[in-house]
């Protein structure tokens, strides 16, 4: 794994990332730990470390709203036919009849984004939820769907009384023992934080505030977007979903989230997840297995496990720091490509 490690520094070294944070898990042992760069290119920037702190961005749709939604299905709270309706009886008549279950898959019909995005108080969340119109009938094809997870956000608050935070504090990161993970994280308890886009609103770089426009309007809470954590934090979730160690989802439950459900609707999802290997994805390279499921995340971030190889690699950088058309997106089928190929190496 060593050449691994020695091609994230290449990368750093061409410019192409400030820094990553990447832990590679196979049948439950960290079998390679590489951090490298900087938080930031600018001279307040730190060494990455294992405390960094990364903005996971939409990683946040399955490291918290997945499983919150997933505990409160397996507590009977929720059901996946349950209808927005259910707890939001005064949304228009377009969105009562979505369901749990569509909202999960981005196949509730709800459009992927807001037509504009800005920091500068004009986006008016969660308010204008309900004036945003469908962008096509619900359960009638996929589209990912930020809009959608900040209804499953509010939805969980709804059903727990407790904010979506404090939630997930008590069920979700203390259980598994995620001290580093947190939403809005304070800079005198979390000095160490990877810095994302310049703001020129702010006439700074970002560093410890969310980088989404819509999380940040909700004051950096929300269903889609918001969440900070460590690569070593995310290898502790990552080993619930492939060993049921500590038994928080059931065997059950987790098949369920991991399973395609969108045969023919032009994606591969799951329950929060996207699925390998139905309609081919580039983002986990080609030695993954079709049984493999994963995210990814605008700032830089994924996570992709593969259960035949008993195999997590999370991958965290703040690629989003150099600019929005970052290289990212040809260089994580690299990465991936990569480490299978050594995983192989090793059993020849």
């Amino acid at each position: 794994m060593e050449a691994v490690k020695q091609m994230l520094q290449t990368w750093v070294q061409e410019g192409l990332l400030p820094g990553a944070s990447l832990r590679v898990v196979q049948k439950g042992r960290v079998i390679l730990a590489a951090d490298v760069g900087k938080t930031s290119c600018t001279a307040e920037g730190h060494p990455v470390s294992p405390d960094t702190l990364f903005d996971l961005a939409s990683l946040t749709k399955v490291t918290a709203t997945l499983p919150a939604v997933l505990l409160l299905l397996q507590e009977g709270l929720l059901r996946e036919n349950d209808p927005l309706s259910r707890f939001f009886p005064d949304c228009p008549e377009e969105k009562r009849g979505i369901t749990i279950a569509q909202l999960l898959t981005h196949t509730s019909g709800l459009p992927a984004d807001l037509a504009e995005r800005s920091r500068d108080g004009s986006i008016a969340l969660p308010g204008q939820l309900y004036k945003i119109p469908l962008a096509n009938a619900p359960g009638e094809r996929v589209v990912y769907s930020d809009i959608g997870m900040i209804w499953l956000g509010l939805l969980i608050e709804k059903v727990t009384h407790e904010s979506f935070d404090q939630f997930l504090e008590r069920r979700l990161w203390t259980p598994l023992e995620m001290k580093q993970t947190c939403f809005r994280p304070y800079g005198d308890f979390f000095p160490n934080i990877a810095s994302t886009e310049y703001c020129h609103l702010a006439n700074r770089y970002i560093t410890g505030e969310v980088h989404d426009e819509k999380a940040f309007v909700m004051g950096g809470v929300a269903g889609h977007a918001g969440l900070f954590s460590t690569a070593d934090d995310l290898c502790r979730y990552a080993q619930m979903w492939m060993t049921g160690t500590p038994p928080l989802l059931s065997e059950e439950t987790r098949k369920q989230a991991i399973r395609c459900h969108t045969q023919g609707k032009g994606g591969s999802r799951g329950f929060g997840w996207e699925i390998n290997g139905h309609e081919g994805n580039n983002s986990c390279g080609s030695g993954f297995s079709r049984s493999s499921f994963g995210h990814t995340g605008f700032t830089g971030t994924s996570l992709w496990i593969d259960p035949e190889q008993e195999l997590a690699v999370i991958f965290l950088t703040n690629a989003v720091h150099l600019g929005r058309d970052h290289s990212l997106r040809r260089l994580r089928p690299i990465l991936h490509d990569a480490v299978t190929a050594q995983l192989k190496k090793s059993l020849a």
